[in-house]
This record gives structure tokens, sequence and C-alpha cells, in this order.
């Protein structure tokens, strides 16, 4: 520092205040300051470095980013319908509730985990309803996909193909349970029930609610 523009800072805890001693060019002055100005000061000239989310995946409604680099991005998935399979039995453009995915991946694009939910079909926000899977392979919103290998995506927008992959992933009935639908059917009575169903029949025949919101699926 230069000696002739030398700052002295005096703290005086009892008082709770500072006083600053400015020496310039051999003329001493003193002003009295309190400690949150201090504080405000130091804290104005700390530069925040921003952290860049690359671009998004299409119907990302929210990401989370840790120290390590891993990444959370929650995506709101636009489609109704999806090709999906029970035990070797095919069920072309199948009928869907509105669904919600949560994908943890690292800096290198690993998919770490997945989380699938439910919500209420109307614009999203925090209070949005969630309600039980009715189907397999989900418990507390964890999706299981087995021994399936994921891709690995490198660019974050990529991230918006990976729901329609787990959907087209064969299902089988682990952690099936009938009691997680209104209509108490097992799993391949249930396909058979809803295949030509409107989505909309979820939500008053089917869909039994979870007391969660989507503010607990971001968590």
């Amino acid at each position: 520092m230069n000696a002739s523009k030398e700052v002295v800072l005096r703290i005086h805890p009892e008082e709770q205040t500072i006083k600053v001693e400015n020496n310039n060019k051999g003329v001493t002055s003193f002003k009295e300051i309190s400690c949150d100005t201090f504080y405000q000061c130091v804290k104005s000239s700390i530069r925040h470095e921003a952290v860049d989310s690359g671009f998004l995946p299409p119907n990302c409604f929210h990401v989370s980013m840790g120290a390590d680099g891993t990444r959370e991005y929650c995506l709101w998935h636009p489609e109704l319908y999806a090709d999906v399979s029970y035990f070797g039995t095919e069920y072309p453009d199948f009928p869907l509730p509105r669904l919600v995915f949560g994908f943890r991946v690292n800096k290198e694009g690993k998919v770490l985990g997945c989380r699938l939910g439910v919500v209420e079909d109307k614009a999203p926000s925090e209070r949005t309803p969630m309600f039980t899977y009715p189907f397999s392979n989900v418990g507390g919103f964890r999706l299981c996909v087995g021994n399936n290998a994921l891709p690995v995506y490198k660019r974050p927008v990529t991230l918006g193909t990976l729901p329609g992959y787990l959907l087209r992933l064969p299902n089988n009935d682990d952690s099936f349970n009938a009691k997680n639908n209104k209509l108490h059917m097992q799993y391949r009575e249930l396909l058979n029930h809803l295949r030509d169903k409107d989505p909309a029949y979820y939500y008053t025949d089917v869909l039994i609610s979870n007391g969660k919101t989507l503010k607990d699926f971001i968590g």
C-alpha cells in the first residue's frame, strides 16, 4: 500500500463503531462509521463469479448447482402419450398423466439419479398438487432404471430427450402396488384398462393424492 495514502481502521467493540483514519500526504483525517456500514462496504467489494448453466433443456423449470459441479434439473414433460411396454406387450401411444422428471448429473454429463412425479395438469407452480405414480419402478419419487445404461449428456440441452428414453424402457412389477390406483387393479389389468382412455381420466378415476406439492419434488 502507498504510505502516502494509508488507511487505518480502529474498531471499538463496546461502542460498535469503527473509526477510519486516513493519512494522505501527511494530512490525517478521521471518520466514524457503523459496523453495518463497514460490512456492506466489504460485501459490495467482493466479486461473485457467475455460474454458467449452459443452454437449459426444454421445459426445465428448476436447476440447482453443487460446488462439486453436480447439477439437478427438473423438467416438465410436455407429452401425454408414449410408447410403453410391459413384459413383451407393446402399448403404443399409451395415455399418461402430467409427469415431471428430476435428473442429477455430474460435470462429465453422467446421470447419477432420476426422479419421477405426477402433477396436476395445469400451469406449474410450487403449490401444484402431486399424486402417487400408479405404475412401477418408482418409490418416493426415485425412479429405478435397473441395469439399463443411460446416455451421457455433456450438454444440458440434450437432457430434454431423457424422459422419452426412460418411458420407453421395458416395465416390470418392481415397486408396483395396486393400492396406488383408485381402481385397485393389478399392473397388466390397469394397462389394458387405460390404453384407450383420455389422459384426463387419470385425474377422475385413477390417481391418488400423496399430499405433496411441486415444491417438495424440487427439494
